[in-house]
């Protein structure tokens, strides 16, 4: 099978065995597999961390259709489409059965993506959005428009879409955001006097500028959530202490780890975008495995049009 392995020149394609399943695993042969920012981040700074001549296999966002099973698994049989919460960039793979979710009929196993989506719904349980509320999200990204998604879904009277690019937020008024302002140039006290304070911020950008115009827009007993890639200064970012301890906020890390919880997730929102509650197929973009590298270029160069990248087996 072919495998992708990051090294200091950029992905590199080699051939590998088919592994085995263990007694509790699951062999997939891959269909699609995201890439996430967290990789594009490493692969930005590959020169860095690529390790030696072995490189550095990646990828966590895998589906695809059963191939074999192990010895002590009976959840799963050979032709069923699955999505993971991992999943390397090759074209099998091997899950643990707990880590694994069915594909509805409904849903394109290619683009099924479970594990991002599984992240923005597990986040968007921690949102702490009462109906009514007015919601700014920071960063209109893949994970800040599926979130934003879920917002809709939990009542959010009010929803305003922020960032830097004006294609980006074309795509947040596309998918229902009732304002989206360019925050190019503009100062946290200017935004906040233009828009007024918000029950509840989404911050989906991990970056320190975000943290910063968050925090002022917040009103007192306000709730932040922060949802982006902590990648800005080592993954260091300053707060403005005696702002939060004033305004009595409620900050919220909406990453969830557990993997039980996930795995909830990741089935809910399966059915939530099998009944058209949700849509990420128009924030997926399609590339061959074999043009990996081109993948990640367009996305360190933020492409016009282009969110989330799925190389297709």
């Amino acid at each position: 099978m072919k495998t992708a392995v990051l090294t200091a020149d950029g992905f590199v394609l080699r051939e590998e065995e088919i592994p085995s399943c263990g007694a509790n695993e699951v062999l997939v042969k891959s269909a699609g597999c995201g890439v996430c920012e967290g990789d594009v981040f490493r692969y930005v700074t590959r020169n860095d961390n690529a390790g030696d001549d072995k490189g550095i296999r990646m990828g966590h966002e895998g589906s695809g259709i059963v191939a074999a099973v192990g010895s002590n698994v009976s959840e799963f049989k050979a032709g069923d489409k699955v999505t993971s919460l991992y999943g390397d960039y090759a074209e099998y793979f091997l899950a643990d059965k707990s880590h694994l979710a069915i594909v509805p009929d409904e849903v394109d196993v290619a683009m099924a993506l479970g594990e991002p989506i599984a992240c923005c719904m597990s986040g968007a349980r921690r949102f702490g959005i009462k109906m009514g509320d007015r919601v700014a999200i920071i960063g209109a990204g893949y994970m800040g428009l599926t979130c934003m998604q879920f917002v809709q879904l939990e009542g959010a009277a009010e929803i305003v879409v922020m960032d830097l690019l004006d294609w980006r937020l074309d795509s947040a008024k596309e998918l229902g955001a009732d304002q989206v302002v360019n925050t190019t140039g503009k100062e946290p006290d200017e935004l906040l006097e233009e828009l007024g304070e918000f029950d509840v911020v989404l911050e989906a950008t991990g970056v320190q500028a975000a943290i910063d115009l968050g925090s002022k827009l917040l009103r007192h007993h306000g709730t932040l959530n922060l949802i982006g890639y902590h990648q800005s200064g080592g993954g260091m970012r300053q707060i403005d202490m005696k702002d939060w301890n004033f305004k009595a906020l409620t900050v919220v890390n909406s990453h969830v780890r557990d993997e039980v919880e996930k795995l909830d997730a990741m089935k809910a929102s399966l059915q939530l975008i099998a009944h058209h509650k949700i849509d990420t197929n128009v924030l997926i973009t399609n590339y061959k495995f074999e043009d990996i590298n081109e993948a990640f270029t367009d996305l360190k160069a933020r492409k016009p049009g282009l969110y989330k990248a799925n190389l297709i087996f």
